[in-house]
Order: C-alpha cells, then sequence, then structure tokens
C-alpha cells in the first residue's frame, strides 16, 4: 500500500511539472519562427584587413672562396669551370659585359702594368631591411552552410538555435612594395690576371663546353669596399587564399525579425603564392647590377576563427546577413636568391555580407 502511495505521488508530481512547463514554453506559440529552419545556406562578399606581407633581402656571395674549381657570379660576368675541369687553374667559362672592366695596364699591385680582368659583386641596398607591402582592403567571397542541431528556451516564447557551420572562402592576393634607394653598400671586385691572353670584345660570353680564351680559375686580388650606390626594388606577391572552416554556433533571437549568430572554429588556409623581385644597383663608374627572381609555394596553415552575424528576415526563406570575423592562420614564407615575403595571416579582420536561404 505504502508503495502504490509513494508511485502516485511520484507520478502526480510529473504531470505537474509538465503541465507547468507547457504553461510556461508552448511547443509551438512563438515568435521566433525565423528560427525554426535547420538548414541554411549563404553566399557573402567578404572584405578582409589586415593582411600584409613583408619583404627582407640578403645578397648572397656568389664569388666564391679563392680556391680553384669554383663557380663564381658576378654582377657584370662570371667566371666558372668549363668541362675540362678546369685543367690546368685555367677555364675558357667566362664571360664580362663592359670594355672597363679590362686594363691593358693595370697600376696597382699585384699586376703592377700587366693587363688585368675586372669582375664586381655588389650587395643590395635593401640588405638589412624589413620593408612592407601596403596595407589595404582585400575582396573575397564566402559560402557558409549551417545545420540547425537543436534548441533551447530562453524565454516563455523564446528559442535559441544551436549547431554547427562549415564555410569555404577565397581571396585573390596582391601585395606590392617597391621605391628609389639610396646608401652606402658592400662592393666586392676581383681582378684576374689574364697574361698575354687579349680578351674578346666586351661583351663577350663563354662557354662550357666550348674551347675559347683561357682565363685563371682564381682571382689574383680581391678587395671588399663600402661604396656609395643608388637604385630602386620592386617586390610583388600574388596568389590566392583559400580557407576551410567547421565550428559551432549559438543563434539568439533579438526580434521577430532578427536574430544575432556567434561562433567559431578550426581550419585551414592553402595559400598558394608566386613571390617576384625586380632591383637594380647602380655604383657610378664601376658596375650597373640588374636582377630578378621568382619562386612558387604552397603552404597549409592551420586557422581559427571567430565570428558574430546579424540576420534580419526578408521573407519566410531568405535572409540579410552581416558579420564580423577574427581569423589566425600564421605565416607564409617563400625565398628566392637571397630575397624573402613574408605573408602575415595572425590577425585578419573580415567584414561580411549577403544573403541567406533557409530550407
Amino acid at each position: 500500500m505504502k508503495k502504490q502511495l509513494w508511485f502516485g505521488a511520484a507520478s502526480l508530481a510529473c504531470f505537474t511539472i509538465s503541465a507547468d512547463a507547457q504553461d510556461r514554453f508552448p511547443a509551438e506559440d512563438s515568435n521566433d519562427s525565423m528560427l525554426r529552419r535547420r538548414n541554411r545556406i549563404s553566399l557573402k562578399a567578404t572584405f578582409n584587413f589586415n593582411i600584409k606581407t613583408e619583404f627582407t633581402s640578403a645578397t648572397p656571395n656568389n664569388t666564391g672562396a679563392l680556391v680553384p674549381g669554383v663557380n663564381r657570379t658576378y654582377d657584370n660576368g662570371f667566371v666558372n669551370v668549363d668541362i675540362s675541369g678546369n685543367a690546368g687553374g685555367t677555364t675558357w667559362n667566362w664571360g664580362y659585359d663592359t670594355a672597363g672592366q679590362s686594363l691593358a695596364a693595370d697600376p696597382a699591385a699585384p699586376f703592377l702594368g700587366a693587363s688585368s680582368l675586372a669582375f664586381h659583386s655588389v650587395n643590395s641596398l635593401a640588405d638589412g631591411q624589413t620593408r612592407g607591402s601596403r596595407d589595404k582592403m582585400v575582396p573575397g567571397f564566402e559560402l557558409v552552410y549551417e545545420e540547425v542541431l537543436g534548441r533551447f528556451h530562453i524565454s516563455e516564447k523564446r528559442r535559441v538555435n544551436i549547431g554547427i557551420l562549415t564555410s569555404f572562402g577565397y581571396m585573390r592576393l596582391g601585395q606590392r612594395e617597391s621605391g628609389p634607394l639610396a646608401g652606402v653598400v658592400g662592393l666586392t671586385t676581383d681582378k684576374y690576371a689574364p697574361g698575354a691572353v687579349l680578351p674578346p670584345l666586351a661583351p663577350y660570353s663563354g662557354s662550357f663546353g666550348t674551347a675559347g680564351p683561357l682565363i685563371p680559375d682564381v682571382p689574383a686580388d680581391r678587395a671588399l669596399t663600402a661604396v656609395a650606390a643608388t637604385g630602386s626594388v620592386v617586390n610583388k606577391l600574388d596568389g590566392s587564399l583559400y580557407g576551410f572552416n567547421i565550428g559551432p554556433f549559438i543563434e539568439i533571437p533579438l526580434h521577430d525579425r532578427i536574430s544575432l549568430t556567434l561562433g567559431g572554429g578550426l581550419g585551414v588556409v592553402y595559400a598558394n603564392t608566386t613571390y617576384t623581385y625586380s632591383e637594380t644597383v647602380v655604383v657610378p663608374g664601376v658596375v650597373t647590377a640588374s636582377r630578378s627572381g621568382r619562386v612558387s609555394a604552397d603552404d597549409w596553415l592551420f586557422s581559427g576563427i571567430a565570428r558574430a552575424n546579424l540576420y534580419v528576415a526578408l521573407t519566410a526563406a531568405w535572409s540579410w546577413e552581416l558579420g564580423l570575423a577574427y581569423q589566425y592562420a600564421g605565416n607564409s614564407r617563400s625565398s628566392v636568391q637571397g630575397k624573402s615575403s613574408n605573408l602575415k595571416l595572425d590577425g585578419i579582420m573580415t567584414v561580411n555580407t549577403g544573403l541567406n536561404y533557409a530550407f
């Protein structure tokens, strides 16, 4: 008898609680009709800020140590190993650019009136500097799918949605930095002793396999000096960024036709970039160096994102949305011939807007 009374009391209490809950939170009597939809897809334009690229320079030493059998590259010529392996300490695989590099009677030591052939290599005026691209807005687009997984009440007639959001985004990069330069740079001057060999008229370029005039393959003299120079540099980073993110969200009604979504997630950014540079360095009366380089890179970067979106219902199915997002994806670095680009994706701020369709 006591057990029957206990079960009866418990059943009555559960019925009372259930009836009270239904009174307070009717299942269908709500003003948040736009939150009832379970699946949503949106296409948005994005306006991305705080994407920067830093460019640095460190001129490589291509003149080689003063030992035989080394390829040496200069800004006005080259002295490389030939097919014979520089037999006898000489090579025919060499070339020079201007007539002023050849002296029939060089008064300086160790030539003391004998002939000489001079080659020069000059450092970049951008060495030791970090030059940044102009910070400007980068447009793009984003495709988003939202799946509502559940709802819970926050008041009698208001419920919030919780769910998962996946997104794909794209933007086209075009980072630039350029300008004139002036300053003091390091100049390497290597002089060779051609002896009785009369250099062909400049410009001259020998080859690896075809015999020609021979010069020693080791400089007779090397001088390192600091000289005044002028010039210019142009750095470019072009490419595309593709972003993939997935994470949870919560949608809160603010009005019958307005709601706010807060969310975040993790993902990856695929950076497909091409870095190119060109520069000139002019040492008056000595050498004009013209250099360029190009390198492509593909990087996968892990990312994290936080976002907030405001939805305004236009019809039963369509909504307009305006959003703000912050994304961290690290850095992507590319290097060629001593020049480097460092794409910084460690604080992207994005404003987005578009249409949302619920079904």
